[in-house]
């Protein structure tokens, strides 16, 4: 919403995003360690090493809105937002057990 308007909808509309993602990395941990068994640490360690990304993607927001515009730099979070839904509609399934 914040890449087609302005103004207080738009801020608002950022807002709204920041709340939302401090409840999105421990649903996302949870679902990604879920059924690793032994390799749980391993698997936990690099779910934390992952949040780097949260480091990266502002810069690549940051030069695309140099470059061009705010609205055309939000398709970048945008695309990772995609990926983290497809990632929680994918995980939220039941893991169907092996008949052996």
């Amino acid at each position: 919403m914040s890449a087609v308007t302005t103004g207080q909808i738009a801020g608002w509309a950022l807002i709204a995003v920041g709340l939302a993602n401090a409840i999105m990395f421990p649903t996302i941990f949870s679902l990604a360690i879920e059924g690793l068994g032994g390799d749980t640490p391993r698997g936990s360690g690099l779910l934390c090493m992952a949040i780097v990304g949260g480091a990266i993607v502002p810069l690549l927001a940051g030069a695309t809105a140099d470059r061009s515009s705010l609205a055309t730099a939000l398709v970048i979070p945008a695309a990772c937002y995609a990926f983290i839904a497809l990632f929680g509609a994918s995980a939220s399934r039941p893991v169907k057990a092996d008949a052996s």
